[in-house]
């Protein structure tokens, strides 16, 4: 039975780091896509934002992007308080770079992408943050 017990952990340990790992990455993209667009306004297509503006999405990407980086850490240290963050702002990570797709549609995409299988794992597989 320790043997079951053991491979247990083992699996879900990687559910763990999985989901912080890819919450991680779309923090990362969310943060990099903030500070271009903050910089080099050329790269994206302003027109293409359905509300507000590329300087407002902007700071709201490095926002996001910053909370997405913590939320990762506490998913890595498996507090179990960190899945309900990271139900959270995933669900705003994805609405809100599906709004920002038209300024950048493949990068939008990649995020979009990151944050649904953060989404996935922490659902399908939230008992794998509650095992000591």
């Amino acid at each position: 039975m320790d043997m079951d017990r053991q491979s247990g952990r083992r699996r879900y340990r990687g559910w763990v780091i999985f989901a912080a790992t890819y919450l991680g990455l779309a923090g990362g993209a969310n943060l990099i896509w903030g500070i271009t667009a903050l910089s080099k306004r050329d790269y994206f297509a302003d027109g293409g934002l359905i509300w507000a503006n590329l300087d407002t999405w902007g700071w709201i990407s490095i926002v996001l992007g910053g909370v997405q980086l913590v939320t990762a850490l506490l998913l890595g240290l498996r507090w179990f308080g960190g899945v309900l963050v990271a139900i959270i702002v995933s669900v705003c990570a994805v609405v809100g770079n599906f709004l920002m797709f038209g300024a950048y549609p493949a990068w939008s995409a990649v995020a979009i992408a990151c944050n649904a299988l953060v989404l996935w794992a922490v659902t399908v597989h939230g008992e794998a943050f509650t095992l000591e």
